[in-house]
């Protein structure tokens, strides 16, 4: 584990984060693996970061939390397992108590209203996106980069969110620009590891 350049994310530290470019990096990390560490070091070099924050979520509200590891636990894993001085791991969703990403962009951006947040995932979370609570008004309050992770590219051509219309798509941008709400971007090439947390704990249950 390496110590990060920056502080934890709470609003005391408010002050701390304005100026800042962060991409915020939501999910249960189930465990963490090195697919998401991926995800998160080419959203630090392609969107000209300066930080990214991995929020492990209490639960996934589209997710069944049978055999779900405590919370506590993978925020330890998670944290043992990130490794970069510009990389910090957030409870802040817990501390907030929002149960759903909308609600919780909703108070980063009260909380923290001088830091610039974008959203990074991996293509695969594009696939379920329309099922996420408010998506639709979600997508319109930061911007949302999506990064090649099989096997969900292969499914998001005819995607809810990749044909709304009402929001602007951009693919593959190799330089840092400047980032617009009402955008996505879609990172179909690069790299990219065919992992994910649930086949890493079915091989562990064998």
């Amino acid at each position: 584990m390496c110590e990060s350049l920056f502080p934890l994310p709470l609003p005391r530290n408010a002050r701390l984060w304005h100026g800042k470019r962060v991409g915020i990096f939501g999910g249960s990390f189930h465990p963490p693996h090195e697919g998401h560490r991926l995800i998160a070091t080419e959203a630090l070099n392609h969107f000209d970061l300066d930080a990214v924050w991995w929020m492990v979520s209490p639960k996934n509200p589209i997710k069944s939390t049978s055999g779900h590891q405590d919370f506590q636990e993978r925020l330890a894993i998670t944290t043992e397992f990130v490794s970069h001085p510009r990389m910090v791991v957030t409870d802040i969703e817990a501390r907030l108590g929002t149960p759903y990403s909308y609600k919780t962009v909703l108070a980063l951006k009260r909380l923290f209203p001088k830091t610039e947040f974008i959203w990074i995932a991996g293509m695969d979370n594009a696939v379920l996106f329309h099922r996420w609570n408010d998506w639709k008004k979600l997508s319109k309050l930061i911007p949302f980069v999506f990064f090649n992770r099989p096997p969900g590219m292969m499914k998001i051509n005819n995607n809810r969110l990749r044909m709304l219309r009402t929001l602007a798509h951009r693919a593959d941008i190799r330089t840092a620009q400047e980032i617009e709400n009402k955008t996505v971007f879609w990172m179909y090439k690069g790299r990219s590891k065919n992992m994910s947390s649930t086949e890493i704990r079915n091989k562990t249950k064998r």
